[in-house]
């Protein structure tokens, strides 16, 4: 299927080149006419030839390519891109789809819906067999550009058009828990994205884009725990990709605002609400080259403020700053490998990395946690996608975190390892393991322990690449956590036992 696609693609390009060609030719000045060819012929010198000219769709492609995420590395060479270039030829004309979803359903061992093992204290967990929710996102996009751009004429001298050009996306998002699987009314849907970015403005920037609305913005994640490191989405505006002697610069506006109850913490009041809202001044400094591979610097200025609950009341507002460095490699072992490094510090309301704000539960409900003066974090994670042969792929994590929440919580710990190891019988076929094990300290509730879960998972997929999608699994999960988390692990089937286990089946896609 690969081959074949690659054969007609190759033929659509040079079919399109050759068109291409000959109205240039058609439309180019003769040497006649033109005033620089007298110039060249007294030189006694052959007239330098054209630049070779990107079509549309490849310059509006490059100039709003994404490369944060972790599906983003796909290899050029995989299946699902081929699909996913096949589709785009077919609907380049009215509007580019794209969109991730997953869904199927689990059971746990004591007959009831599955519910995930995660460790108290953790913000992420294991995700393979360990989604207990149907999900989807569903992009629709469109690149827009003058009738008359990317012809030879006005075109610069690097053969890239000299016309604006502006891209419109709209991001529909979907949420349904398996524990409310027939009720139709619990499903969820939002509106993720809604955003307008016009770049190839100037001549000497023509990378740089202006955009506003409300958007996913510089997303780091770590793949295999689908934890989001570094996630400053949110609405707003700002400018994008300022080449400088050491990378690309973005600068940007980005704001949230939402409500919750606060008072008489640790146990609020979920009925009487103040609004929160929490703005952000966001600086990075991205594909910077250093050894090995490219270096992201992220710093972020945030203001968190609160108004007044019904008994006038509100919570402590704060200024914070933090740090954010990144090193990705690609390429680095095999053409498939990527390894992401990072480091992070945070102060006050700067210190959870992302542009909203951080929650914890309670038995009343799920509350906004304030951020207390001279509270901070501090967090490293590396993380690598490895394939060495085409039979044997290959993930691992390591994260450790720190917070200091001061008065709302105290110190807590996080400690994070986990594996995908992949063996893949032939091109469809691959068997999945995924061992985690988290352990979490809360100093204040004088709590600590451990969590641990594994999962074995029969797969078919498109191709035998670590990300190759769409995939169809099967699971079973098996997880056990410490005496002082039983109650807070596996939902009520769970309550009181010390481990458990769920089975089900799963489709994941993206495209």
């Amino acid at each position: 299927m690969r081959q074949d696609y690659e054969r007609r693609l190759k033929e659509m390009g040079e079919r399109l080149n050759r068109l291409e060609a000959a109205a240039a030719q058609a439309s180019a000045p003769s040497a006649a006419t033109s005033p620089a060819a007298p110039v060249a012929a007294e030189a006694g010198q052959a007239a330098a030839p054209a630049p070779p000219q990107q079509s549309r769709r490849q310059y509006a492609d490059e100039l709003f390519r994404n490369t944060t995420e972790s599906r983003d590395q796909v290899p050029a060479g995989a299946p699902n891109q081929a699909l996913r270039e096949r589709a785009e030829q077919v609907l380049q004309n009215f509007v580019d789809i794209s969109g991730y979803f997953r869904a199927g359903y689990g059971r746990d061992g004591e007959g009831g819906p599955q519910v995930a093992f995660m460790a108290p204290g953790a913000l992420a967990k294991g995700r393979l067999g360990n989604e207990a929710e149907n999900y989807g996102e569903l992009i629709f996009s469109k690149n827009f550009y003058l009738p008359g751009a990317f012809s030879l004429q006005p075109a610069r001298d690097n053969g890239t058009p000299s016309d604006p050009i502006a891209r419109f996306q709209v991001r529909l998002s979907m949420y349904d828990p398996y524990q409310a699987y027939a009720d139709a009314t619990a499903t969820s849907f939002g509106l993720a994205e809604a955003w307008a970015s016009i770049g190839n403005l100037s001549a000497s920037q023509p990378e740089m884009k202006f955009w506003a609305g409300n958007r996913f913005y510089q997303r780091y994640d770590i793949h295999i725990n689908d934890f989001f490191l570094y996630n400053m989405s949110g609405g707003g505006g700002g400018v994008e990709d300022i080449r400088s002697p050491l990378g690309k610069v973005d600068a940007a506006w980005i704001g949230q605002g939402s409500q919750s109850g606060f008072s008489d913490t640790p146990q609020p009041n979920p009925a009487n609400q103040a609004g929160f809202s929490k703005t952000n001044l966001v600086l990075d400094l991205h594909d910077t080259p250093l050894p090995f591979g490219k270096g992201f610097f992220g710093l972020t200025w945030t203001r968190a403020t609160s108004g007044l609950d019904a008994n006038g009341m509100t919570a402590p507002n704060t200024t914070g700053t933090a740090f954010t460095f990144i090193h990705t490699s690609s390429r680095f072992a095999d053409a498939n490998s990527v390894n992401r490094f990072s480091i992070q510090y945070g102060r006050e309301a700067a210190k959870t990395f992302t542009s909203s704000f951080e929650t914890y539960a309670t038995a009343a409900g799920t509350f906004i946690r304030p951020d207390a003066h001279a509270s901070y974090r501090f967090r490293i994670t590396e993380n690598l996608i490895l394939q060495p042969s085409p039979h044997f792929s290959f993930s691992p994590v390591l994260l450790y975190q720190l917070t200091n929440y001061k008065q709302y919580g105290g110190v807590e710990r996080w400690y994070s390892a986990g594996a995908r190891p992949i063996v893949h019988f032939n091109r469809y076929a691959s068997l999945a393991f995924e061992p985690f094990v988290d352990w979490t300290e809360d100093e204040s509730a004088h709590q600590s322990g451990y969590l641990t879960k594994a999962t074995l998972a029969p797969q078919i997929s498109l191709s035998n690449f670590f990300m190759s999608r769409p995939v169809i699994r099967g699971f079973f999960t098996y997880a056990h956590w410490s005496d002082a988390y039983m109650g807070q692990v596996g939902g009520l089937d769970y309550a009181h036992r010390d481990q458990g286990y769920t089975a089900g089946v799963q489709m994941e896609t993206w495209w």
